[in-house]
């Protein structure tokens, strides 16, 4: 798609160069061009890219508010041929407003010009849900049977959605979640939506039947118990996003094949952050990360036995990924294009 205006110029610095449009992409446009297949297939890309080198991804840098946090996520995936720089938001007191909203700007590398600013709030939970589903795929076992959920909001729908494209022998799904309403909703809704068996249970059943366990919680404070956790058992840890927040007893990860995505992050703000500032947990402690799994560097788990822990703290790839593909799908419709809102940011 041409996105530059013939015959159209600038003054000042800019006189004589065509005007060039950036697209403006809403989340309705960004959930009609990404499904959970798709995002799970981007993703795994990214992390592919990743382990073999083929990124740039600075560590997220944080800004603190009393009530929230914002963080700013840049990436380039060279494969690709676009960067993008995510900005996005953690605000778990919101009322009217999403926990986590974001905004993606797609950039063209040659130029560094704004081809596009789409709406991250849905990406952001898509490619969140798929980081998940590829964790599993890598990590958990390949019969595993029975997936436990503890915290039933929107991103452990995210989580479901994912885990059942990448692990098709789930057949039974467990719910748990302060609000007990919400854990028999989600229950309900993921035997209509995928045909398995569920139910809402109490936090020490889910985590003890689990094969694939999700956690999807803003804790400050361990609720999965070594003690709960049973041979074999691959664990989400997707909650913990920022310093002092846990979800796992230390001694769950002491006694796991540990996984994350990236260890700067992760070490700051992720699950295994607690128990690095107590010297629990060290880098040498750390199997390895996600890219090095999914390019096939290092293996998976070692045995049927083996507990795994994928500590997630969400990459910035993992968004150019699925910005690019959002993006190139839309501008390849002619339909869909036509209907995007544009806007010339260098015009007076």
């Amino acid at each position: 798609m041409r996105l530059v205006r013939s015959g159209e110029e600038r003054n000042g610095e800019a006189r004589g160069m065509a005007a060039q449009e950036t697209l403006l992409i809403t989340q309705a446009d960004v959930r009609k061009a990404l499904d959970i297949a798709q995002a799970v297939a981007a993703v795994e890309d990214a992390f592919r890219a990743y382990g073999e080198g083929r990124a740039q991804m600075p560590a997220k840098p944080y800004l603190h508010f009393d009530k929230g946090d914002l963080r700013s996520m840049p990436g380039y995936l060279p494969d690709l041929g676009l960067a993008a720089v995510k900005n996005v938001n953690v605000h778990p007191q919101n009322a009217g407003l999403p926990t986590v909203m974001g905004t993606v700007t797609v950039f063209d590398p040659e130029t560094g010009f704004a081809l596009a600013i789409m709406d991250g709030t849905y990406l952001t939970a898509m490619r969140t849900g798929a980081a998940g589903g590829v964790a599993a795929r890598y990590l958990a076992r390949p019969d595993a049977a029975v997936a436990s959920f503890i915290g039933a909001g929107r991103q452990a729908a995210a989580q479901l959605a994912a885990l059942m494209t990448t692990m098709p022998a789930i057949v039974r799904v467990l719910a748990c979640d302060l609000d007990a309403c919400r854990a028999e909703q989600f229950a309900q809704g993921a035997a209509e939506t995928y045909g398995v068996e569920a139910s809402a249970c109490a936090l020490r059943e889910a985590v003890r039947r689990a094969d694939v366990l999700t956690t999807v919680t803003p804790a400050r404070k361990p609720f999965v118990m070594r003690a709960d956790v049973q041979p074999g058992t691959h664990i989400n840890a997707i909650g913990a996003d920022a310093p002092g927040k846990q979800e796992l007893e230390v001694a769950v990860l002491t006694a796991a094949r540990v996984v994350v995505d990236s260890w700067d992050q992760a070490s700051h703000g992720g699950e295994i952050n607690v128990a690095v500032r107590q010297g629990a947990i060290t880098r040498e402690s750390i199997y390895g990360d996600i890219g090095e799994v999914v390019s096939g560097r290092k293996p998976g788990r070692k045995d049927d036995e083996q507990i795994t822990v994928f500590d997630s703290t969400g990459l910035a790839i993992q968004d150019v990924a699925c910005a690019a593909h959002v993006y190139r799908r839309l501008t390849a419709d002619p339909e869909a294009a036509a209907g995007l809102r544009r806007v010339d940011l260098l015009g007076g």
